[in-house]
């Protein structure tokens, strides 16, 4: 291969490789006020419904915290699921007020094994389009949720990065979503931990970056292309 055609190897690799780093935005993060004094360990399924602050709405990363108290040795076995799903379940408000349950899964990850003490997880996502708000929960299994036999997700309040609110909150409100029974798909009702000023919110450690959708990615490839060809035809 010529120096000339070797430059738009270069260019056109460069946009396709370069390009989703640099897109790369934040548009959720709560992982600043950080409470590691309390955390509440459950065995069910339970998380977060976020508000997204503008951007991009294609999921490329995820972070979040949670502490495992467990015997290491007798649970060999210990995992982690998370999932994201869109909130277009039934209302999990009676009254006028209206909360949707989480409903249409958007993505699972594979199970990942729980270590001990407080860990951050962060995970790769595979350009999940998710709407302006949703829900993402973790799953901890191989172990029961008794004391010393558990892990749970470390809370954190208030975002940073996210959207306003309602009552001057920012980025989620001070509940959050917890799974009865995993056979049913309305089985979900919200958790708090207080309702004074000074009680913990229900909110969790979480930081979701994104990028441009799909499509977006063609155009760039496209005008890199574009450039990387017309460098060659100067160059020849």
């Amino acid at each position: 291969m010529n120096s000339s055609l070797n430059c738009v190897a270069a260019l056109v690799f460069g946009s396709v490789v370069a390009g989703p780093a640099l897109a790369q935005t934040l548009v959720y993060d709560n992982t600043s006020n950080v409470r590691t004094n309390l955390v509440y360990k459950f065995s069910r399924e339970y998380g977060d419904e976020v508000f997204l602050a503008n951007g991009y709405r294609t999921i490329s990363q995820f972070a979040f915290q949670y502490f495992g108290d467990f015997n290491p040795t007798n649970r060999l076995d210990a995992s982690a699921k998370v999932r994201f799903y869109v909130n277009d379940g039934p209302d999990g408000i009676p009254g006028a007020s209206v909360a949707l349950m989480p409903g249409k899964l958007l993505w699972e990850s594979d199970p990942f094994p729980l270590l001990t003490g407080y860990n951050i997880v962060t995970l790769g996502i595979p350009f999940v389009d998710v709407p302006d708000s949703f829900t993402w929960t973790v799953q901890f299994s191989g172990v029961t949720g008794a004391n010393r036999d558990a892990a749970g997700l470390v809370l954190a309040d208030p975002p940073t990065v996210g959207l306003p609110l309602a009552n001057g909150r920012f980025g989620s409100y001070w509940d959050a979503w917890i799974r009865d029974d995993p056979t049913r798909v309305d089985s979900w009702s919200l958790i708090n931990f207080g309702i004074q000023p000074a009680d913990p919110k229900a909110n969790f450690y979480a930081q979701i970056y994104a990028v441009p959708e799909p499509s977006t990615w063609a155009l760039l490839l496209g005008g890199g292309m574009a450039l990387a060809l017309a460098s060659w035809r100067r160059r020849s």
